[in-house]
């Protein structure tokens, strides 16, 4: 079956055309339709405004009314872009990607730490971007099993009013690193044996940056979140996000290697 203009043809010629051709066929000729009426309506107004006529009441527009649907419309094509961005990833070949390495400063000192990370996209459509913010962050994670993005921590919703979303973390944003407590002398700590050994050793902790790659589940990354609060309620954590610029706005300030 093919579609032409406002015609269907189908093959072979003796055969009825499709369901799905018809209803293409219509809605196509309603577009073109909509399309001369509005350029008819236009040019009606501009007359009836030469002529300083009040417009009548069945041609006042609802301006809010219109606004929130095309915004509704806007945020599901969003929606359908990611999706199709993500099925494209998990049907593509594993992708070679170099490191990329950045200096960052830790929120509770002025030392700064060199981390590397392997972004989960091309360059040219990957831009990562540092959170500064206390808990609650305001953040719902998923940890992805499957296709190019697996082992990622990625972005679900990012709570209105938090500190995720004011600092403009976006849904399908990958977590790359963040900081946690570690000992000095060891790779991590957990929060429980953090308790039970601070007194008297509080100078063997400090809050590092840690790799999310070595996080296995959502609940081990909330724990690595709260260890931060073990150096004081108001500490601030520090989180190094990846976004998929071809599908999303760019952060407002992205990390330079």
């Amino acid at each position: 079956t093919v579609l032409l203009g406002n015609w269907c043809f189908t093959r072979p010629p003796a055969s009825r055309p499709s369901l799905t051709c018809l209803r293409a066929a219509d809605e196509e000729a309603w577009r073109e339709a909509y399309d001369m009426e509005l350029q008819r309506n236009q040019l009606l107004r501009e007359q009836l405004k030469n002529e300083e006529m009040e417009l009548p009441e069945v041609c006042e527009v609802d301006w809010k009314a219109s606004y929130e649907k095309l915004s509704d419309c806007n945020k599901e094509l969003e929606v359908a872009l990611r999706q199709q961005a993500k099925t494209a990833e998990e049907d593509a070949e594993p992708l070679s990607v170099e490191p990329v390495a950045f200096e960052v400063t830790l929120p509770d000192s002025d030392s700064s730490e060199l981390v590397e990370v392997v972004g989960f996209r091309p360059p040219q459509r990957a831009a990562f971007y540092l959170l500064r913010g206390r808990l609650p962050l305001g953040l719902q994670l998923t940890k992805l099993n499957e296709g190019r993005l697996k082992g990622a921590f990625m972005v679900e919703a990012a709570a209105p009013g938090g500190a995720a979303a004011s600092g403009g973390v976006m849904e399908g944003d990958i977590l790359h690193a963040l900081t946690v407590v570690m000992d000095r002398a060891n790779l991590g700590v957990k929060t429980e044996d953090f308790v039970s050994s601070v007194v008297g050793g509080l100078g063997r902790w400090r809050q590092t940056i840690m790799d999310a790659s070595y996080i296995n589940t959502v609940d081990e990354l909330v724990s690595q979140f709260k260890s931060n609060t073990m150096l004081g309620s108001d500490t601030e954590l520090l989180l190094i996000f990846e976004r998929d610029i071809s599908t999303s706005p760019a952060p407002a300030e992205s990390l330079q290697p």
